[in-house]
């Protein structure tokens, strides 16, 4: 009687794809419980009115505003409405009504998760709710921004506590073939740790040719939330 020698090759292919298997759902598992929880802080129905504006100061030779720049001092608001919300995703109507009567109506859905916006020139300004410091501001993002600061601010209708955080870059104009055209960028933004809804940015921007710098502020005049 012959024998031959079985191979168990098979039986080891499928012991070791048992493995992986219950390795990458073990890994799911993990990523989908130790994944930060993003809380929505607005409801539908709430609204967040805005002021804007422009501040210019020329001191190069013939130094003059950035195309455009005027539009800021023409704003009589801007006006944020949430008007839907499903999971992390909030869909707004916003309201850029101008000095002459005009408006620029735009509607706009960001999720708070990751900073996804369908309008990428749209509004941005809403957050997860109840960020504290160190907290990313876009907890299943990718560009790895915190809160710096936190503090309490007063209110017509009472204390609130507001959050904090910064950013500043530098550009060159890609018009200049040196690289020596540069923009300088300072922005400071505050906002609502309650509701994660914009408060107030300044944006503040220096040009070294020919030297000027334009600052542009948002700050929140009205809100149904609380008394501004």
């Amino acid at each position: 009687m012959t024998y031959v020698k079985k191979s168990h090759t098979k039986l080891y292919l499928a012991i070791i794809l048992a493995i992986i298997l219950i390795g990458a759902a073990a890994g799911a598992a993990f990523v989908i419980l130790s994944a930060p929880k993003v809380a929505v802080g607005v409801n539908v129905g709430d609204t967040f009115t805005y002021s804007i504006k422009g501040v210019v100061q020329l001191t190069g030779l013939n130094a003059v505003p950035s195309a455009g720049f005027d539009i800021y001092n023409q704003t009589d608001y801007y006006k944020v409405t949430v008007t839907n919300i499903n999971g992390t995703n909030v869909s707004l109507d916003t309201t850029w009504r101008f000095l002459n009567g005009t408006e620029l109506n735009r509607p706009q859905v960001i999720d708070i998760s990751n900073g996804n916006k369908t309008d990428s020139n749209g509004f941005w300004g809403l957050y997860p709710a109840n960020l504290k410091i160190s907290d990313l501001l876009r907890p299943q993002g990718y560009d790895a921004k915190t809160v710096n600061n936190t503090y309490s601010y007063t209110y017509t209708s009472g204390a609130r506590i507001r959050d904090f955080w910064f950013i500043n870059g530098e550009f060159s104009d890609i018009n200049d073939p040196t690289g020596s055209t540069l923009m300088y960028d300072y922005r400071n933004i505050y906002f609502d740790q309650t509701t994660g809804i914009l408060v107030k940015l300044e944006d503040i921007q220096y040009f070294n040719n020919p030297e000027r710098q334009e600052t542009i502020t948002w700050t929140l005049t009205n809100s149904s939330v609380w008394q501004v």
